[in-house]
């Protein structure tokens, strides 16, 4: 049973699965007739297009040659319109260069330059296409007229905007940059070129520029001589300032002085300045013959050597050169300025190198100047030698901002100027310690302070102030660095400078005790005491006395010890007078003939001598009053006691008929003339 419905199962899956064979051979039969009949339209299709190709392709190409033929046509009439623009450039634009450009503001000159523009472009093309047409002579002439007419105006706009700075200006300027303090500051003058006017001018130069014909021969010939005039007018108002502020001006200001009704002639001032001049020389002259004062070397004493002749340099003069290279930063600062956007970057440096040649010559000429004067007044022994180290301290804090304003220019100049002056400096000390070792001015009648003392104390002091340049410049010579390498000290600067002073007070004092020479014995003491003693509390008072310590650590020991030496050789100046107060044998209880004789004798040399010293010592000068007193207390401890012991003898003995007429001076006396020496000349 079973079997017999497996059997009939598989028999109707059988005819069920033929029944799907018949359809599926039926579809395929239709799919295959559908595919020929799309086959066959495809292919009448792909013909009729073969067809089409083939009668629109020669279609295509008429077309494209047309569309050429059109192009060509329109790049020749554009092409054609340009060239006739060139043959007519000459006649549409003569009337604009004719007219010359207008300066007055950007825009107008902007006109001017495209017209030449157009003119160049022309000449390009005659040059290139055309070289024998005659348009291009007619465009060649219009074209340098309008580049002529175009510098004249750039010439007489540069002129018109170009004046020099005035003094006033310039020390705006400098008070300006230097002084911190200074929160406003008129500059009167200082930009003298407006900003249309620049700009203008930026544009035409920069036109010329690209044109091949930078302006750089106007830009020289016409902000070069007016740089140059700013500085002269700057230093002829320093000069004038200083001469005005100057004692001896303000001195022939009041001698000058006239009442308005009534005028002196300038040959009379002379007349009278000069008998006044004589009758005071020879005034001073007798007082000091009749006194023994020395009044002219004494003030010498304050003045330092500063009276020395017109070759002596004026610190004002420093100034006033250090103040002319500021303006020189401040007008090279200016100039740089200026040129920007005038000239091509390529030339700005020799454009600013030629337009500050001249202004750096007259700085030049002027350092040169203070420094010659410099070494002829160090020769001197005058203590404003040391100008010159100032002017080089102020060359060189101003080095940095001239080196700024001299870019991209070189540095060079002002380097070498700078050199020069510190050359200049540094053999100016050298010089200075040979004037001091050929100093033939005598001391003073007096024995007070030599003037080269004070010169020298003055000159180190002033030359303190500049230690920061004077040590770099000694230590570049062999002497000083061989010196200082066998020393140590934090400041090099300080030692440097130690080194010289060592060197000037070694001379010195060398010079003092070659002029003590002329002096007796008591008075030779008190000139070498009084020198060094001034030379010690000046080196003290001023702080030198530390610095010159780093080099000559014992100084200050050695100066006490040389001032105790003086005061015992004066003491041991009174040993000819003190000789008279000792007796060749003690006096017997009754006097004999020969006893009172030669207590006469005694007496009457002592007063002899003793007259004789308190006439001279009245003359002598101590100016330090500490040290007058301690010579006064010296004095009466070397000689009243034994004074007083030998009067008491004399007094209680009957040696003479009459011996008032040898014990003029009682102890008291003698104490009270002891107690009146130095004072007047002190």
């Amino acid at each position: 049973m079973y079997a017999v419905e497996k059997k009939f199962e598989i028999e109707m899956k059988l005819k069920r699965e033929m029944t799907n064979i018949q359809e599926l051979k039926a579809a395929a039969k239709r799919s295959s007739s559908l595919a020929s009949d799309v086959c066959n339209v495809l292919g009448a299709c792909e013909q009729r297009l073969q067809q089409l190709e083939t009668a629109v392709l020669p279609l295509y190409g008429d077309t494209a040659r047309l569309q050429q033929i059109h192009h060509n046509m329109e790049h020749t009439v554009t092409a054609l319109d340009h060239v006739i623009n060139y043959y007519m450039v000459s006649r549409d634009l003569a009337d604009i260069i004719q007219a010359g450009p207008h300066v007055g503001s950007t825009d107008s000159l902007n006109i001017y330059l495209e017209a030449l523009d157009k003119l160049a472009e022309a000449q390009n093309y005659f040059n290139k296409n055309n070289p024998q047409s005659v348009e291009l002579e007619n465009i060649n002439q219009l074209y340098n007229a309008g580049v002529l007419k175009l510098e004249n105006a750039f010439e007489e706009l540069l002129s018109r905007n170009t004046r020099p700075l005035s003094p006033t200006a310039l020390m705006d300027m400098i008070a300006l940059e230097e002084d911190s303090s200074v929160d406003s500051v008129s500059v009167s003058g200082g930009n003298s070129t407006s900003s249309m006017a620049l700009e203008t001018m930026r544009a035409a130069a920069a036109w010329l520029s690209a044109a091949g014909r930078p302006p750089a021969g106007p830009l020289l010939a016409i902000r070069g001589p007016a740089a140059l005039n700013s500085l002269i007018a700057f230093k002829d108002y320093l000069r004038s300032r200083s001469m005005a502020a100057s004692p001896l001006m303000r001195a022939k200001n009041i001698l000058h002085r006239t009442d308005s009704t009534q005028r002196r002639t300038s040959k009379i001032q002379k007349v009278l300045e000069k008998r006044a001049i004589n009758i005071m020389m020879k005034a001073s002259q007798t007082l000091e013959q009749s006194t023994g004062l020395a009044i002219g070397p004494r003030r010498s004493i304050n003045d330092s050597y500063s009276e020395e002749g017109s070759d002596a340099v004026d610190e004002r003069e420093a100034e006033a050169a250090g103040s002319l290279a500021a303006a020189l930063c401040r007008v090279a600062r200016r100039e740089q300025r200026h040129a920007l956007g005038l000239v091509p970057l390529p030339r700005l440096a020799a454009l600013l190198a030629a337009l500050l040649k001249d202004c750096l010559a007259l700085l030049g000429a002027e350092v040169e100047r203070v420094c010659l004067r410099s070494r002829k007044a160090a020769a001197r022994c005058n203590a404003g030698a040391a100008a010159c180290w100032a002017l080089a301290a102020r060359l060189q804090r101003l080095q940095p901002d001239m080196q700024r304003a001299l870019h991209p220019a070189s540095p060079a100049p002002y380097a070498a100027l700078l050199n020069s002056c510190t050359h200049h400096c540094v053999r100016s000390l050298e010089e200075w310690v040979e004037g001091v070792r050929g100093d033939s001015a005598a001391g003073a009648v007096d024995g007070t302070v030599h003037q080269l003392a004070a010169a020298a104390l003055a000159y180190c002091h002033a030359l303190a102030a500049h230690m920061h340049v004077i040590g770099p410049a000694l230590a570049t010579e062999a002497w000083y660095a061989r010196a200082a390498s066998a020393l140590t000290a934090a400041d090099r600067n300080a030692l440097m400078l130690a080194l010289y002073m060592r060197k000037v007070l070694a001379q010195l004092n060398l010079s003092l005790r070659n002029k003590s020479e002329q002096y007796p014995d008591a008075l030779k003491a008190i000139f070498l005491l009084n020198n060094t003693l001034y030379l010690l509390q000046g080196l003290q008072r001023s702080g030198l006395l530390d610095i010159l310590m780093l080099a000559e650590p014992e100084c200050e020991a050695n100066y006490r010890d040389m001032i105790q030496d003086y005061k015992n050789s004066y003491i041991q100046s009174w040993n000819k007078l003190l000789s008279h107060l000792v007796l060749d044998e003690p006096l017997p209880a009754k006097l004999r003939d020969k006893d009172r004789q030669m207590l006469k004798d005694k007496f009457s040399a002592f007063n002899r001598e003793w007259e004789e010293s308190t006439r001279a010592q009245r003359g002598y000068s101590v100016p330090d009053a500490e040290l007058r007193e301690a010579l006064k207390r010296a004095n009466k401890q070397a000689l009243l006691p034994p004074y007083a012991a030998l009067h008491a003898r004399a007094a209680a003995a009957a040696f003479s008929k009459n011996p008032d007429k040898y014990l003029k001076h009682t102890p008291l006396q003698i104490a009270a003339q002891l107690d009146g020496y130095f004072d007047e000349a002190a």
